[in-house]
């Protein structure tokens, strides 16, 4: 088993994060992939109103994943036939 440690942030339109905490409790997972199912269940830390950034770092503080939950800076164009 690993040890991973869910964080979240605001990522600004330049990609710049701020805002970044730690969640208190560690995630103890065999794998990164279910790691993060276990942090996906974590909704009360992952959606806030200053969040649009999470994700998970191993135990040698290395992301092995991470979702961006809003991005304001994205728009889209309607498809060219």
């Amino acid at each position: 088993m690993s040890l991973f440690r869910l964080h979240r942030g605001w990522r600004e339109p330049n990609g710049l994060v701020t805002d970044h905490v730690t969640s208190g409790q560690a995630i103890t997972a065999a794998s990164a992939y279910e790691a993060m199912a276990a942090a996906l269940a974590e909704g009360d830390f992952l959606v806030t109103d200053d969040t649009n950034l999470v994700w998970l770092t191993n135990e040698q503080d290395v992301l092995v994943w991470s979702l961006r939950l809003d991005d304001e800076d994205i728009q889209t164009e309607p498809a060219v036939p």
